[in-house]
């Protein structure tokens, strides 16, 4: 008897792995945002901006997701695996250039 699984083609595990870490990546730097600067726009007082630091720490576990998101993305579009590894990336790219800036200024609101 032959056996009906059939085999993925190689790379399909890196661009799988690419948007799970670029969607863990993103709630990771979006609770961080929340937990700094909510309480500055909905009570006007400056005592969370103190988790600074705390923030910041914290911050490299979702920034160096992104990074990894972006490596394993691009590596899957080499290979041919993945039709949006492009898109993965691009918004891995984008979320690495935005991400350590946001927690920074906070909300900008002219």
């Amino acid at each position: 008897m032959g056996s009906s699984v059939q085999s993925e083609p190689p790379g399909t595990g890196w661009y799988t792995a690419a948007r799970v870490l670029l969607i863990c990546s993103a709630a990771g730097f979006a609770v961080l945002w929340a937990v700094l600067w909510l309480p500055v726009l909905l009570t006007g007082g400056q005592g969370s901006l103190l988790l600074y630091p705390v923030v910041f720490l914290l911050a490299t576990g979702p920034w160096a997701g992104g990074w990894v998101a972006l490596v394993l993305a691009g590596r899957a579009g080499k290979v041919g695996v993945g039709r949006h590894s492009g898109t993965v990336a691009a918004l891995s790219a984008v979320l690495l250039a935005l991400g350590p800036v946001l927690l920074w200024f906070g909300p900008v609101i002219t």
